[in-house]
């Protein structure tokens, strides 16, 4: 290291050959199929390497062992969570988005940038049927947008609140709704005593026709100005509430709707399923991640907002050194609108994959996992071990024993029992949530490259280890 000096980082030759290894790397991760999704010595492994670090020869060989070490996400039968195997050409061009290290906060660091990303805000905005009026921009993911989503309602209900704090608007929500929303109510000071929840329907909807009672609630407790949730791909089940009916509450009731569609927002790019997505285009804002069914790497989400000068009313700094207005400015500063100064330049991998694929070509990725799903579904149905917890609507799908222990904690315990043995196995990787008050078994479909007999596999691995453990 003493020798090392600041021409060695930089040099050329060297620094294409590391740009041919680190993508060597990434290719072969993007492309698994063998092997365990988690190997059963990783905590082993990862601290051998914590513990024999990196030097500048060895580079690609300690991120080899990282990647080596950890749980494979492309794997096509990782189905554990909502974070995506990612479209390798999405993966790839993020090497330049490092380098290029531009933020899109401001026009005149990122002038090319920038126009790449309105583009790309302009083709949600039609997708999801709003106005040229509309406003939004790019965030780290469903939480980020959650949070600017309610401070443009903030600021269409209580516009003096950005300056004199308090704001006392109540937030109206189902009992499945993502735990951002309470989370972001406490960050803006509303309080999470201000969130009331909304009953769900027999299939984990938020069941408009009950939403009076969360309304009624509120104003008892003295509240008069409401934030109405709608979700579409709820995070337990995948549901997708009635946004139709849930509109003409939020009309009727004189609230703002914001639509959490984080993870169904894709839904946009597919013919057959972007009916889910019905009344969409009423509500006052929404979020959507593309790192999620539009299969890009993280960090991809979004916000957009009905009546763009909400969103920049939000928003209120001087800051000379970065915002200067021009007439001669090709595009605004995306960071007079949004939480980030440091804004990465995300929309570079969702504009490129979307020209040169096509939205059709993502619709049936879209379909293709949701298919997968289904056939797990189907094979549950079928079975005399498992049984379904739901029909999915999407990718999302909950299953349990058929015939569980009769204690609920025993019931609860084994459930638990079997998502652990299934990922200790290294043949795939599942979770678990909580329905009813119950733990459940749960898949999430990520990958494009997961089929249905993939899904129905894992099915049959439960199956096996849940036969083994009564013959204990």
């Amino acid at each position: 290291m003493a020798d090392l000096s600041r021409d060695d980082l930089w040099r050329p030759r060297d620094v294409q050959r590391l740009a041919r290894e680190f993508a060597d790397l990434a290719a072969a991760e993007l492309t698994r199929c063998a092997g365990p999704v988690r190997p059963a010595d990783f905590v082993a492994r990862t601290r051998r390497l914590l513990r024999h670090g990196a030097t500048p020869n060895r580079l690609p060989a300690a991120a080899r062992a990282v990647a080596e070490a950890g749980l494979h996400i492309n794997h096509p039968r990782y189905m554990a969570q909502q974070v995506a195997a990612p479209i390798p050409a999405a993966a790839l061009v993020e090497s330049l988005v490092a380098a290029l290290n531009q933020s899109i906060a401001v026009v005149r660091m990122s002038p090319a940038g920038t126009l790449v990303d309105r583009a790309v805000l302009a083709e949600f905005r039609r997708r999801f049927g709003y106005p040229a009026a509309a406003e939004g921009s790019l965030v780290p993911g469903g939480s980020f947008a959650n949070l600017t989503a309610l401070l443009a309602a903030r600021a269409a209900l209580a516009p003096q609140a950005w300056q004199h704090g308090g704001g006392r608007i109540a937030v109206l929500a189902g009992a499945q709704t993502h735990y951002s929303i309470s989370r972001a109510a406490g960050i803006l000071g509303l309080g999470t005593d201000a969130v009331f929840s909304i009953p769900m329907d027999g299939e984990y909807r938020t069941d408009a026709g009950r939403a009076h009672e969360a309304f009624a609630a509120a104003r008892r407790a003295g509240y008069r100005k409401f934030v109405l949730i709608g979700t579409c791909g709820s995070t337990s089940t995948g549901s997708c509430d009635d946004l139709r009916a849930l509109a003409a509450v939020a009309r009727r009731e004189r609230a703002w709707l914001h639509v959490d569609a984080a993870h169904g927002g894709a839904f946009a790019f597919s013919r057959r399923l972007r009916a889910k997505l019905d009344g969409i285009g009423r509500a006052d804002s929404l979020a959507c991640d593309a790192h999620k069914m539009l299969f890009m790497p993280l960090m991809a989400g979004l916000v957009l907002v009905r009546r763009g000068a909400f969103l920049r009313r939000a928003f209120s700094q001087h800051a000379p050194y970065l915002f200067r207005g021009s007439a001669a400015a090709p595009a605004p500063n995306v960071g007079e609108f949004t939480i980030a100064c440091s804004q990465r330049f995300d929309a570079l991998k969702i504009w490129l994959v979307e020209q040169a694929y096509g939205g059709a070509f993502l619709g049936s990725l879209i379909e293709g996992v949701c298919d997968a799903a289904l056939a797990a579904y189907e094979h549950c149905r079928r079975s005399s071990i498992l049984e379904p917890a739901h029909r999915p609507e999407c990718n999302i799908f909950c299953f349990r024993l058929r015939h569980p222990p009769r204690s609920a904690a025993a019931a609860d315990r084994l459930h638990a029992a079997l998502e652990d043995a299934v990922n200790a196995s290294g043949e795939a990787y599942i979770s678990s949530t909580v329905l009813a008050g119950r733990r459940v078994l749960r898949i999430v479909v990520m990958n494009p490259r997961t089929t249905p007999r993939d899904t129905q596999a894992v099915m049959k691995l439960v199956e096996r280890l849940a036969v083994g453990r009564r013959r204990r």
